[in-house]
Formats: C-alpha cells, sequence, structure tokens
C-alpha cells in the first residue's frame, strides 16, 4: 500500500544569535522566545513520531535558527534514523553552528537552506562552513539576500559581485539562491524598483518573482491536506485555516478530504508549491526550486548587469 505524502512544519525557536538588518522577527523574541521543548521533550517528541509510520512525512524546520538550541542535535539525531517514517529534512540555518552540526547530527538525509549574513562571517568562514557541510552531503543551497549591506560589503571588501559569488560556491557544487531584500523587492514605490527586480530576474525565473512576492487571490491550496504546522503543544494547524487537525502527541491527524479554498500569499518556497495555482512538486519543495531555476539561469545566459546602491 502506497503511503501518503505530508510535510510537518516545525519553530523549534525564534530565538537567533544573529541581528540581521532584514530580519522579520523582534529582537526581544530572539532573545528569549520559547522553545518546543520547554513542555515537551527530547524523548516526547521522538516518541510521538512513531505514530505517524503510515505516514512519508517531509520536516521542515525554520524560526530564528533552529541550531541554538542543544535539544535540536538530540532530536535530529534520533529522527534521522527513522527511514521507515521520515523521506528527508529541509531546516533553515544561519551556518553559524556548522561545525556543532557536523559533528552532532551528519546526516544526508537532512538538506540546509544555508543564509549567507556578511556581517557575521568573512568570505572564506562561510566558504569554509558550507564546505564542511556539503563535503557530508547536507547543503541544500546558500541564501544570499541582496541587501544594501550585503551588496555594497561584497563589492567593497571583496571587490566582487553576485555572478562572482555564485561562481565562487559553484566550484563546490552548492547553488546560490539570490533572494529580494523584502525593503526593495516588496515595495513597489521604491524609486528604483524596476531596476532592482530585473537585478533579481538574471537569478531566479518571472514566475518564481511573482510567488515570492505573494499572490493573495482566492485559489484551492492543499495547506490542511498535505501540509501541517506543528505546534509546540502538538496541535496540527496550517496556514490556510485556524482550525485543528490532530495532536502531535496523541498520533491523531485528521486532514482535509480535499484541497480548500485560500487567500494568503504564501511568499516561502515551502508554502507556494502547495498551491492548486502552480505545476510545482511540494515534495523536496527546495531542491525542486534549485532545479527549475538552475534550468533558468541555464537557458537565460544574457550579460550580467550589476546593481549598486
Amino acid at each position: 500500500m502506497t503511503k501518503e505524502n505530508v510535510l510537518f512544519r516545525f519553530v523549534p525557536t525564534m530565538r537567533c544569535n544573529f541581528r540581521c538588518e532584514y530580519c522579520f522577527v523582534e529582537n526581544q523574541i530572539k532573545s528569549n522566545g520559547p522553545t518546543m521543548f520547554d513542555d515537551h521533550s527530547v524523548e516526547e517528541w521522538v516518541e510521538a513520531m512513531k505514530k505517524f509510520s503510515d505516514r512519508n512525512v517531509e520536516l521542515y524546520f525554520w524560526g530564528g535558527e533552529p541550531f541554538c538550541i542543544d535539544q535540536t542535535y538530540d532530536l535530529l539525531r534520533e529522527w534521522t534514523k527513522m527511514d521507515h517514517i521520515i523521506s528527508g529534512f529541509r531546516i533553515d540555518t544561519n551556518t553559524y553552528f556548522a561545525e556543532k552540526i557536523a559533528k552532532e547530527c551528519p546526516s544526508n538525509k537532512i538538506k540546509l537552506n544555508c543564509s549567507y549574513h556578511m556581517q557575521y562571517h568573512s568570505l572564506q568562514e562561510e566558504f569554509d562552513k558550507i564546505k564542511l557541510l556539503k563535503d557530508l552531503d547536507m547543503v541544500g543551497m546558500v541564501n544570499f539576500v541582496a541587501s544594501k549591506y550585503n551588496l555594497t560589503t561584497l563589492r567593497s571588501e571583496y571587490g566582487m559581485t553576485v555572478k562572482d559569488l555564485i561562481e565562487k560556491f559553484a566550484e563546490i557544487g552548492v547553488f546560490v539562491n539570490v533572494a529580494g531584500d523584502f525593503a526593495y523587492a516588496n515595495n513597489k514605490n521604491y524609486e528604483r524598483y524596476e531596476e532592482y527586480k530585473k537585478f533579481i530576474m538574471q537569478f531566479i525565473s518571472p514566475e518564481e518573482w511573482k510567488w515570492l512576492r505573494g499572490v493573495g487571490e482566492v485559489r484551492k491550496c492543499t495547506a490542511g491536506q498535505k501540509m501541517f504546522t506543528v505546534n509546540h503543544n502538538g496541535n496540527f494547524t496550517s496556514c490556510a485555516s485556524k482550525k485543528v487537525y490532530g495532536n502531535f502527541f496523541e498520533g491523531t491527524l485528521n486532514p482535509e478530504p480535499e484541497a480548500t479554498e485560500c487567500s494568503q500569499k504564501c511568499q516561502s518556497i515551502i508554502s507556494y508549491a502547495f498551491r492548486c495555482d502552480n505545476d510545482f512538486e511540494s515534495t523536496n519543495s527546495l531542491l525542486k526550486y534549485i532545479d527549475r531555476n538552475s534550468l533558468y539561469r541555464q537557458k537565460n545566459q544574457s550579460e550580467y548587469v550589476d546593481f549598486v546602491f
């Protein structure tokens, strides 16, 4: 019997050791926000996962910085052993803890979305961290936000363009995603909006740009049917409604029987793949995103145009 594919989203914590200017999380929460282990131990989370052996479960961790709390490593060491339940892991990280990740929970089942924040790591430091993780087959991609600080620093300290950065990481087989800074990419009143948009679309397709900016009209979506958020108390919810679909610790999950209507903008790579108004595959969505945009770059090799603030 074929098992159903589902995605469980976890936020181990919104705490973070970085204070990036373009982050949407308030610094107070980054300092002392709650964690998924405050009321439930690692052992409880491990045991509860065994109740979902009738499904193929893909896991997505985001935050905050998931690896800034020790229990995350303990949990991943156990969950990566559950091949009969868990099909893979996608985890967002700022790579500060790369050496600890490599030591405490090395697994090629984990694919990391590694954000490069230039105010915290030199280019060589970042490259060394990514190479360490790449050698363990744990890197999905490097995410580089085209912020004013990052682009200016890349040029002034290293004499490099974004194209040069992409080529440097390509030497070790790592895809660099160039993400638009929301302050410019999501602000049509920005006086250089069209120029900035054109710059970013050298690296991602026009279609991808559209989804990443958010498409808010009502349409069918499989959130609540195939994708769920697991809250710290174990309740299953979705980004599409306030409905509770069951509880992780109780082993209950009652998904919607079919796709439902939703008007959320779905601006993350993970979320918009579950919409019914595009043909993106929702399983392994990070790797599929890389494949789509790698192909786009290969087919659209026009002369590079830089953007200078």
